[in-house]
């Protein structure tokens, strides 16, 4: 299990969404239907036919490359489709391109984290787009056999929900508004700037109806916290019924001294984040309003610091399992679980079975595995929001598109909706503030913690049933865009 955040897999050659247009002469002859395997070849009678003087072309399919290309027929609005190309004879390269418009809109080397010779992508099949898969090579002049394959499934969107991004963007002035009895507040404060993802979520326009989060404990169960960061350390949870550094376990909970969270880690008292990972979805959520670096969503809320993940990011199912009861059981009103696995364990099951009967909201991130693995749904612990365990969150950038590793919400109903989760700036560790912003579901999730808390300061009786109807029926899917 590790966090939900792609601020590491920057090393991989995978290139990244391109909006370019191309000079395509080339006349497609072959096709592909949204579910087939076909083994092709590559060889030098499939030499690339683009211009020479495309600039762009020249960069990602010079004349050194051999293409074949099919154009995909008989698919369906808003079926989603998973492509996969795999050789062993050479280093893929795959291209997703509109004809229509003579557009690459996606282009992917690496199939999975790390180098690999082959590649993927997914994709919801949108309306007035001519869909072309374009096969090459990274490197020049290689040839060999292939084998594409294509997977599509009918998404179960509807005009209240949609694949891609759930009940949409999440919009804490008109959950507040729904809480308070009164209209949202219109045109209120923008804070611009490196606070663009507060103006996104509407959180100052909260602030402006007098609620901040006071009263609220948000517990990041993550890498731990950096709890001397002097935009944080204001609003670190203290453990009142344990006296620090006596040796004993003064309130029973059978921890000792643990005046300011546990590292389930080393299983001490000291919960410090020498990642940076925790230290940035706590600075998201509550950050303290003091003008300098970063605001958090619910400024005034108080931070848990729970460590159950390694300084590489990784933990045990066990660890987290323990970190969530442990929040639970001392006082934690929301959780924020930027991490992910692939399993749910039955201790990790269990643990939010008792978050939800003790009135704890849990927020979880979907994951990042969408364009690298080909994901169609989310991972765990956030899958659980199936069966009524918590909220997912993807990811969305400033423009409201739905971020190309943010894992959609798969073809079952649940709680999900998106949030800021691209060029997030943030607390890290050292009383520093990241110099460029993080992109991850790791950086959208405390988002909706931090709203949660809002919602608690407004109506500090509100169930986690209250608060998920709250959050997904005011959520707002117009403007967001996804491919």
């Amino acid at each position: 299990m590790r966090f939900a955040s792609t601020q590491r897999q920057r090393a991989l050659k995978q290139t990244l969404e391109v909006d370019r247009t191309l000079d395509l002469k080339a006349v497609v002859k072959q096709f592909i239907r949204p579910t087939q395997q076909i083994r092709g070849e590559l060889s030098p009678a499939d030499r690339n036919q683009m211009k020479r003087g495309d600039r762009f072309a020249r960069q990602f399919l010079r004349g050194d490359r051999f293409v074949d290309e099919y154009r995909l027929v008989k698919a369906k609005i808003g079926q989603q489709i998973h492509v996969q190309l795999n050789s062993f004879s050479f280093d893929t390269y795959l291209q997703l391109v509109d004809r229509r418009t003579n557009t690459v809109l996606f282009q992917n080397d690496d199939a999975n984290l790390g180098y690999t010779t082959d590649s993927s992508l997914t994709f919801i099949v949108q309306p007035g787009v001519d869909y072309t898969l374009r096969i090459s090579s990274f490197h020049p002049n290689q040839t060999g056999r292939y084998h594409l394959s294509t997977r599509g499934f009918q998404a179960r969107s509807t005009p209240q929900f949609n694949f891609a991004y759930g009940y949409g963007l999440i919009d804490a002035a008109a959950a507040i508004a729904q809480v308070a009895g009164r209209s949202p507040v219109k045109n209120g404060t923008k804070l611009g700037g490196s606070n663009w993802s507060l103006d996104l979520v509407k959180a100052p326009a909260v602030w402006q109806r007098g609620f901040t989060g006071k009263g609220t404990v948000v517990a990041v169960i993550d890498t731990g916290v950096d709890y001397h960061h002097p935009d944080l350390q204001a609003n670190i949870w203290k453990n009142v019924g344990d006296i620090p550094n006596n040796g004993i376990d003064d309130d029973g909970n059978g921890y000792i001294d643990d005046v300011r969270g546990w590292n389930f880690v080393n299983g001490n008292n000291d919960p410090m984040d020498w990642n940076g990972h925790g230290t940035h979805v706590s600075g998201t959520i509550a950050a303290t309003n003091n003008k300098v670096g970063v605001t958090g969503v619910a400024y005034d809320a108080q931070i848990m610091p729970v460590k159950v993940l390694d300084d590489d990011g990784f933990g045990s199912y066990d660890a987290i399992a323990r970190g969530i009861r442990y929040a639970v059981q001392n006082g934690a009103d929301v959780i924020n679980l930027s991490l992910g696995g692939s399993e749910l364990g039955q201790a990790q099951k269990s643990a939010l079975r008792l978050a939800r009967q003790k009135g704890v909201v849990v927020v979880m991130a979907s994951g990042n595995e969408r364009q690298i693995y080909g994901t169609t749904r989310p991972n765990q612990p956030a899958l659980a929001s199936t069966i009524g365990l918590g909220l997912a969150v993807g990811a969305i950038d400033k423009r409201r598109k739905v971020a190309d590793f943010s894992n959609p919400t798969g073809n079952r109903p649940l709680d999900f909706v998106v949030a800021p989760g691209v060029n997030v700036r943030s607390t890290v560790p050292g009383g520093r503030y990241e110099s460029y912003g993080w992109n991850g579901t790791s950086m959208a999730t405390p988002h909706v913690a931090g709203v949660a808390a809002l919602l608690l300061s407004a109506a500090p009786n509100l169930t986690p049933v209250q608060i998920e109807h709250l959050i997904t029926t005011t959520a707002n899917p117009q403007g967001i865009t996804y491919i």
